[in-house]
């Protein structure tokens, strides 16, 4: 029987100029990413060569991985019949609360864990530090994949090794740490958090599950937890200390010493708009087993320090590199997508849609390992930063996203053609983890109100501003920044707290684009002090500073001065 269609004579199933397309996938992420590198180069170069080239090794080689088979796993345990289910029984009726995810999220998982993306210093063969600088890098590059049923549950393992490490026993330590973060354990990112009830997430005082002391030394816990994402084998949860308004912070085994499961029901699963590959349930506690971490009374405080803070650079890191993804996916797109006789990119507003968007994720990346390494130092303005950045890069990697859906057109909607939407919801989710923009902004605001924070942040900022006004090219975006910069602080000073309160996005958003100009501008200075006439940062400050001019209520300067000519737009895209 002949086809019912003749494909040979159809002109219109002919091969056409995406025939055969793949966007990005087979390219090491790692070699493909300028900006990567650049931040690589700048923190390590304190670094032994040998720790050095270990290092840029290793991320040359996970680089391959999340180009190649890891996108691959990714794009297929995203699908329908293949994300993760609650099984509640075994075959013989016994109760099991059990997750069950597809082949490929599992060894998804189990690829990066074994790669030792949390957990390389538990590698014996690794014979060096595993410095933040590393480890998110590494993070970083897994979020180009987006969440991925990998990122959040990554997120949490690190913080549960930090708050292990930091306030655990040494019976604690040596019990759990081969769990979540030794070499071969078969519990690759299954830690957990659970903070949230149905009566509020941020407002964490608000919790009405309670903990008693156990007659063995443990505690035993009842409530519920609403939101509990990654249900797996150890978790960090809250409860109110019996018959106070005292916090205190726990650790729970899923399975208990005796080998019984802990008490626990998980209610559903969560039907959520992103993150997908990994489960997000409700549980409810019944006379739960568990172990205080750290003294009862500074349950929150531990929380927030090491919890919660790492959770928030994730969520930076997260950010960047779904944006980093997503500008990646539409400049491949544009070079061979023909339309009226030529590729789009050719178009000067599609390139000039492309340079922002590189501009714009450059400015996220840069100033979170920026905060990263002012952490590493002591620098208080990383207090200012982390938050600022946590709410900034959530709500900027959303606008970058749907901006690259846009620049694909019909093909940029299509789940099973390209990874943006589920990219950009999984950006919608980051927005929401760790702290919404009104909560976010208003710990950034606790922290700008402190003044010793406020002047490291605002030397930090000018020092740069400072060198760069010496440049006669850098001198009107080194000028907008300043004045940006003094303007906020001004505000900061002199404002009464209502006003600060009511304005505090607007606060923030200033202080983001002080932060962020004087980022470009200290790397564009920086390679004048090594050598070069020239920085391909100076386009970049120029390009953000027009951005701030079309988005901030209050700019100085004359806009003309920082419109990008068409060699600027190109150079900032094909770099």
């Amino acid at each position: 029987m002949n086809h019912p269609l003749r494909l040979a004579e159809n002109p219109g199933l002919s091969s056409y100029d995406l025939t055969g397309y793949k966007g990005n996938r087979g390219k090491n992420f790692y070699d493909e990413d300028k900006i990567l590198q650049r931040v690589i180069e700048r923190y390590s170069s304190d670094y032994k060569p040998d720790h050095k080239k270990a290092m840029v090794d290793h991320l040359k080689g996970y680089g391959e991985l999340v180009g190649g088979i890891l996108d691959e796993l990714t794009d297929a345990c995203h699908k329908e019949g293949k994300y993760g289910e609650v099984v509640k029984y075994d075959r013989t009726g016994n109760r099991i609360d059990q997750i069950v995810y597809s082949h490929e999220q599992k060894l998804s998982r189990k690829i990066s864990y074994d790669y030792g993306i949390v957990n390389l210093d538990f590698h014996d063969e690794w014979k060096f530090p595993f410095t933040d600088l590393h480890r998110q890098a590494l993070t970083y590059l897994a979020n180009q994949n987006g969440e991925g049923g990998v990122t959040c549950p990554l997120a949490m393992t690190e913080g549960m090794i930090r708050v292990l490490q930091g306030i655990g026993t040494e019976e604690q330590k040596k019990k759990y740490l081969p769990l979540v973060a030794g070499k071969g354990s078969f519990s690759h990112f299954m830690a957990g958090q659970y903070v949230t009830e149905r009566v509020g997430g941020s407002n964490v005082g608000a919790n009405r599950t309670i903990a008693r002391k156990g007659e063995n030394g443990k505690w035993i816990l009842n409530g519920e937890k609403w939101f509990c994402s990654n249900p797996g084998d150890l978790w960090v949860t809250t409860a109110k200390i019996e018959d106070t308004e005292t916090v205190g912070l726990f650790l729970v085994p899923r399975i208990k010493d005796d080998g019984e499961l802990n008490g626990h029901h998980i209610l559903r699963k969560k039907d959520i708009i992103g993150s997908k590959g990994k489960l997000t349930v409700e549980i409810v506690y019944e006379d739960l087993e568990a172990e205080a971490l750290g003294r009862p009374a500074h349950g929150i405080a531990n929380l927030i320090r090491y919890v919660i803070r790492t959770s928030r650079v994730h969520v930076g890191l997260a950010a960047s590199g779904m944006s980093r993804r997503a500008f990646m996916e539409a400049r491949e797109y544009s070079r061979y997508r023909t339309a009226y006789g030529k590729k789009i990119q050719d178009f000067s507003a599609y390139s000039r849609e492309l340079a922002e968007m590189r501009i714009l994720y450059a400015g996220l990346v840069m100033p979170i390992f920026r905060g990263i390494d002012w952490t590493q130092k002591g620098i208080l303005a990383e207090q200012i930063s982390t938050p600022l950045m946590k709410y900034r890069s959530s709500s900027l990697s959303s606008q970058i996203t749907h901006r690259a859906i846009m620049a694909l057109g019909g093909s940029g909607i299509i789940g099973d053609y390209t990874c943006l939407p589920r990219l950009h919801n999984d950006c919608i989710i980051n927005e929401t983890w760790e702290g919404t923009h009104l909560i976010i902004t208003d710990h950034a605001l606790g922290a700008m109100n402190r003044a010793k924070i406020r002047d490291s942040f605002v030397s930090e900022l000018k020092k740069n501003f400072d060198s760069a006004k010496k440049y006669p090219e850098l001198k009107a975006a080194a000028e907008f920044g300043e004045n940006l910069l003094l303007d906020w602080n001004k505000s900061i000073e002199e404002k009464p707290r209502e006003w600060k309160e009511t304005y505090r996005v607007d606060l923030s958003d200033q202080a983001y684009g002080a932060l962020v100009l004087s980022e470009f501008l200290e790397q564009a200075v920086f390679d004048r002090t090594s050598g070069s006439k020239k920085s391909k940062f100076d386009s970049f400050a120029k390009g953000f500073g027009a951005f701030l001019f079309r988005t901030l209520p209050k700019t100085f300067g004359d806009y003309e001065s920082f419109r990008l000519d068409q060699e600027e737009v190109d150079e900032i895209v094909n770099w």
